[in-house]
């Protein structure tokens, strides 16, 4: 039980993390970059931090990536609707 509300708040805060990023990153990028950008700025920061936790680093390095796998397509589609309402 106490998993699954972890994995829970991990996805919630992988994609607050992912959109906020990208959001600030779209005043400099465009979306689509800002998106990419967000997401390899995060998982090399999650992904270092994590490989601090010793024998655990595996399991930690599940715990953030597979929500940050999961949100990738989300932040993807968005930047595409937004690349393309900029375009009209």
């Amino acid at each position: 039980m106490m998993e699954g509300a972890l994995g829970l708040f991990a996805l919630a805060y992988s994609g607050l993390v992912l959109f906020v990023l990208a959001g600030s990153l779209k005043k400099v990028l465009p979306p689509f970059r800002a998106a990419l950008a967000a997401f390899a700025l995060s998982s090399a920061v999650h992904g270092a931090t994590t490989l601090l936790m010793g024998e655990q680093a595996l399991m930690a390095l599940a715990f953030w990536g597979i929500p940050h796998l999961m949100i990738l397509p989300l932040l993807l589609f968005a930047a595409r609707r937004q690349s393309n309402t900029a375009d009209r």
